[in-house]
């Protein structure tokens, strides 16, 4: 069996987290100065992953332009992209700062003329992550990235069915889940649920809730269930801590949430969705 290093103490002081209350809950910024400081290198690289969709959206900025940096949950700095833009425009063969997929990405952003539209661009970069994920050799963080992505593939189905939009380019990844969801969307209205994974008839019943907001919350009791199941045997571990993680980020995002901020949410999702694809750029 795998070693797994243990972090008693840490985590028996860990505030307890409750979805509907943010009493008492640190701001992610100081949690994760928290972690950086007591966590073994190799565990932290494991909590970094989780924050690459926030390096992608950077990432996408820097490319437009941005002299600031949107999202700041992520890893690489301002500094970071622009080292890395000077290292691929080097004669001189340098070590990338950036990870594969990303450098791989602004290498094809900077050599086209009229940069990677939007739809494109999303897809890679969240396939990215994806795969980092997958292959971080962490069990918990591999299982979470499959059932999030599977979440968001099954509302990204429903969404783009209701709007009358291809969700072909729209579904990410190429595993078994998502290739059948890109039949369900091409076979037109009459279609059987997937039976696996065991979770998929549940999601599907929480995409098709109606009420915006009511749909977010059970989508966020889904992924705060899934957690407890995956983490029920864990106590101390590096997979306790994930789980925590990503648990935060659900009392926090839940904090910052009303009506009326729903509603906008739900506004710019649909404009997403209706205008995926922007030569070069993302739509502000």
């Amino acid at each position: 069996m795998m070693f797994r290093r243990q972090y008693h103490c840490f985590v028996a002081g860990l505030a307890d987290l409750a979805f509907d209350s943010s009493k008492g809950v640190l701001e992610m910024p100081d949690f994760r100065e928290e972690l950086k400081a007591i966590l073994h290198p190799a565990d932290y690289s494991k909590v970094s992953v989780l924050f690459l969709p926030s390096d992608n959206n950077n990432l996408m900025a820097f490319l437009k332009g941005s002299t600031g940096l949107p999202d700041p949950a992520g890893n690489f700095t301002l500094t970071d992209f622009e080292e890395q833009k000077r290292v691929l425009q080097s004669i001189i063969k340098e070590d990338d700062i950036l990870l594969p997929y990303m450098v791989e990405f602004m290498t094809d952003w900077l050599n086209s003329e009229n940069g990677i539209d939007k739809t494109e661009a999303d897809r890679r970069l969240t396939e990215g992550y994806i795969y980092a994920g997958l292959n971080s050799g962490n069990r918990f963080l591999g299982k979470w990235i499959r059932f999030d992505t599977d979440l968001k593939n099954i509302l990204t189905l429903v969404n783009a069915k209701m709007l009358g939009l291809d969700a072909v380019n729209l579904i990410v990844g190429d595993d078994n889940l998502a290739k059948r969801l890109r039949e369900i969307y091409s076979s037109g209205k009459d279609f059987q649920i997937p039976v696996e994974p065991e979770y998929v008839p549940g999601l599907f019943r929480i995409a098709v809730e109606s009420e915006f907001l009511e749909r977010e919350k059970k989508s966020d009791i889904a992924r705060w269930d899934f957690i407890d199941s995956e983490t029920f045997f864990d106590y101390f571990t590096i997979d306790i801590i994930l789980g925590y993680i990503i648990k935060l980020s659900i009392v926090l995002r839940w904090k910052l949430l009303d009506p009326e901020t729903g509603k906008n949410m739900l506004s710019r999702l649909v404009k997403d969705m209706e205008n995926p694809v922007i030569s070069g750029s993302f739509a502000d």
